[in-house]
């Protein structure tokens, strides 16, 4: 495939002089073959790295034409095969229209789940999710899909109901972040999952295995082997980014409400080994502020004075190791922009924080930005993130002659706005150079520290 590329060259003039060109990547660069990337511009606080939409990945999910269509919450695990398993929240499932819009019939599962095993089109991806109907004659349920890890606890739908399409809304899991261990010589994947109910609370953290003998398409391949579904008695989202360390823990990440009631911070746990079945321990500060890791579970307020964010304001850390330092990329808040900041440690602090990527206004109520080390080619950092459509804002006249302005809630245009469908879709990006941000050298790709250490397992 001949790699294309879109870029903008900007150069500034000031009294006929040109002052600078913004530094761009080396597209030329092999390593980069098959990628179709669109240059965004340069990253909010440095002008050499320089950030890139990358199209190649954004196609890959949203030519899907029928079953899975889009979905949020997007994770993606290496596994030790090479494939990558990829994790979803509310996906829709049905039939695409010429539109690009949601609105034949589809439904919404609570989850869902894919085993990519290349990255040529949509057909690499094999989705797990069971469907209701692949019968083209019946079109109420043609490829809808079903919740592809049900809570046990979920109490609304019968069976017919769940055949017909109906996805439940009393209780259901989305998923956190996933590792891949080896136990008794057997791979196993370990997918987190935050279990939800009433009005979107969260109230336990669950724990699955899958087996992962075999290779996809085998019948035991993504077999459940089983639910642990209280593997941490408290709410608090601990493991919505995880990262597998070399001195042999695993490190939890999750954030917890200030005490003053705006924002949230980053806090840590930790497994005693790589096994998220293992004993578990919290890094909290004492009311002197003093740091210790302690096996009691936390209380709120141990929690509120635990920040390891350096006081800034953070959803869903997704941490990654690079060279001898840490990195952890969040926004401060729903549609905020893409922050990186730097730790001597998996623990932290984590600060120095610099803006990486700022939201277009087009691309309204963003959230959900995770790496995805295994993607990195030539050292670049690799984000997705997701949207829901921007409220749509139309105008009419009175009966007093003045104009009304109408809005409407942007979620909603999920199901029927023209092009909707590519929209509520992971959006990748590849920023290029971002180490000058902190003043360390390339020394190649990103890599997946979890399947590094599932090497190391003898």
């Amino acid at each position: 495939m001949i790699m294309r590329t879109r870029f903008l060259l900007v150069s500034i003039f000031l009294t006929g002089t040109a002052l600078t060109t913004l530094a761009q990547a080396d597209l030329s660069d092999p390593r980069l073959e098959g990628l179709d990337l669109e240059y965004f511009g340069r990253t909010a606080t440095y002008s050499k790295a320089s950030v890139y939409y990358d199209l190649t990945y954004w196609r890959l999910f949203t030519t899907h034409q029928k079953g899975w269509l889009g979905g949020d919450g997007v994770y993606s695990t290496t596994l030790p095969d090479g494939n990558s398993f990829w994790s979803f929240g509310d996906s829709f499932f049905g039939l695409g229209t010429e539109m690009r819009n949601n609105g034949r019939p589809t439904n919404l599962p609570r989850n869902a789940a894919m085993i990519q095993t290349g990255e040529h089109s949509f057909r690499d991806f094999i989705v797990l999710n069971e469907l209701c109907s692949t019968n083209p004659t019946d079109r109420e349920h043609y490829y809808k899909g079903k919740t592809w890890l049900r809570h046990p606890n979920a109490k609304e739908l019968s069976q017919s109901d769940i055949n017909n399409g109906s996805t439940d809304s009393d209780r259901f899991y989305w998923p956190g972040d996933a590792t891949v261990i080896k136990r008794d010589g057997k791979p196993i994947l370990q997918v987190l999952w935050g279990s939800i109910f009433g009005n979107m609370q969260r109230d336990e953290t669950a724990l699955t295995e899958y087996s992962l003998e075999g290779k996809p398409g085998d019948p035991g391949y993504m077999k459940l082997l089983r639910l642990l579904p209280n593997v941490v008695e408290y709410s608090s989202g601990y493991g919505s980014g995880i990262y597998e360390d070399a001195d042999g823990h695993t490190y939890l990440y999750g954030t917890i409400g200030t005490s003053y009631g705006l924002g949230a911070i980053a806090i840590v746990a930790r497994s005693e080994t790589h096994d998220l079945t293992s004993p578990w321990e919290y890094y909290i500060a004492d009311s002197d502020g003093n740091f210790q890791w302690q096996s009691e579970i936390p209380t709120t307020e141990e929690m509120q004075r635990s920040g390891i964010s350096n006081g800034d304001w953070v959803t869903e850390p997704s941490v990654f190791g690079y060279g001898n330092k840490y990195y952890m990329c969040t926004q401060d808040m729903t549609n905020g922009p893409v922050y990186i900041m730097q730790a001597e440690h998996p623990w932290g602090p984590f600060k120095n924080r610099k803006t990486l990527y700022r939201i277009p206004k087009e691309h309204s109520a963003t959230y959900n930005v995770f790496v995805h080390p295994q993607l990195s080619r030539t050292g670049e950092l690799v984000l997705s993130y997701n949207m829901n459509p921007a409220e749509k804002i139309t105008y009419t006249k009175g009966n007093d002659g003045k104009v009304v302005e109408h809005g409407g809630d942007g979620f909603w245009r999920n199901f029927n706005a023209w092009g909707s469908s590519d929209l509520y879709q992971p959006h990748f990006l590849r920023i290029f150079n971002w180490q000058l941000l902190f003043g360390i050298r390339n020394t190649g790709p990103i890599t997946d520290a979890g399947i590094e250490e599932y090497m190391k397992m003898e």
